[in-house]
């Protein structure tokens, strides 16, 4: 199954975009591990397998008893992504160091990395706790099932940890429209033309449910224009989950509760259990989840030439094999689950 970074090689786009895109897979880990493909249109019906068909020994002569697997229907619908890159001539005049080119490039590396991180957050947390204009979430796809407490949560200060199996087509993975770009890096050559200098400023608007009639609400305007370069950013994306049982959720993580090994083991076991002992792929996490699982762990004697004997537990790469993945995206004031 393709990467982002193989979906954009085969759409041949040049080196400098494959450039771009390969510096922002490296802060944003959600864009390295997923699998991706490409859709026609902007949704997609899929089945995944719920259970194994029957398969049983006979005597000679005894007829064979027909059987079927059974499917659970889902489906994925892509949502727009947008953005604009911009620098203004002046900007580019006060960095010598930099070619105007340089410069639009390093702005288009922002401009992705800004794509990414939006849509890894989307990924995790949908419309209700990312972006409401955005494709539904891990929080949304999750079977109820497979969601598991490590404890009673603090209001605002829980975070998360994912267990889940790799592929956009049988398990979780990212979906993106034939009829857009990917994360719409083709779309960003920047062209020159005027941008816009914008402020805000509050006025009155009608209001039924206030007791004036009206509400104050803060609005932006345009000001003016300054000459630069322009490069808009557009795509259509989605986080699609076929089968919702190779996806489980550990909420209510807290500084309380902790993380350690045992109950990512915990975790796995169960999963294992419910996907007829298939383990998941990865695990996602925040760095604080991380540094918690670190600090729980065995505390190892670490020798380096030439220099003093220390003793501290390294930064966790996986449990039992199955690699762990630190992610920004992942936040640590999640509400309580209850």
């Amino acid at each position: 199954m393709a990467k982002i970074i193989d979906l954009v090689t085969n759409a041949g786009q040049v080196d400098v975009t494959k450039g771009i895109v390969e510096e922002v897979i490296k802060v944003v880990p959600e864009l390295e591990f997923f699998d991706a493909t490409t859709i026609k249109g902007t949704t997609i019906s899929t089945l995944a397998r719920t259970s194994l068909p029957t398969v049983a020994f006979r005597n000679i002569g005894d007829p064979v008893s027909s059987s079927r697997s059974t499917f659970e229907e889902h489906e994925a619908e892509c949502k727009m992504l947008s953005g604009r890159a911009e620098i203004s001539d002046a900007e580019i005049k006060k960095n010598p160091l930099m070619t105007a080119d340089e410069q639009c490039v390093d702005e288009a590396v922002a401009t992705l990395t800004a794509a990414g991180q939006t849509l890894a957050k989307q990924i995790w947390y949908g419309p209700d706790a990312a972006d409401s204009k955005g494709f539904d979430g891990a929080v949304d796809l999750v079977d109820a099932s497979m969601v598991t407490k490590a404890g009673n949560g603090t209001d605002n200060a829980n975070t998360s940890v994912w267990f889940l199996c790799n592929g956009a087509k049988t398990a979780c993975g990212l979906l993106f429209s034939e009829n857009s770009k990917i994360l719409g890096t083709e779309d960003l050559e920047f062209r020159h033309g005027d941008i816009e200098i914008k402020a805000k400023k509050s006025v009155l608007v009608a209001d039924e449910s206030a007791e004036s009639g009206f509400k104050e609400e803060e609005i932006e305007y345009v000001v003016g224009v300054e000459p630069g370069m322009i490069g808009d950013l557009t795509s259509y994306a989605a986080f699609h989950v076929a089968n919702s049982k190779q996806l489980m959720r550990l909420c209510n993580v807290t500084a309380t509760t902790g993380l350690t090994d045992d109950m990512l083991r915990d975790c796995i076991e169960a999963f294992a259990e419910v996907n007829n002992g298939k383990l998941p792929d990865a695990i996602f996490m925040s760095y604080k989840a991380r540094k918690m699982l670190r600090k729980s762990r065995t505390l190892t004697l670490q020798i380096k030439s030439g220099a003093n004997a220390q003793v501290f537990a390294p930064t966790p790469v996986d449990c039992d094999g199955i690699r762990i993945i630190a992610t920004g995206a992942i936040v640590n004031t999640e509400a309580t689950v209850s």
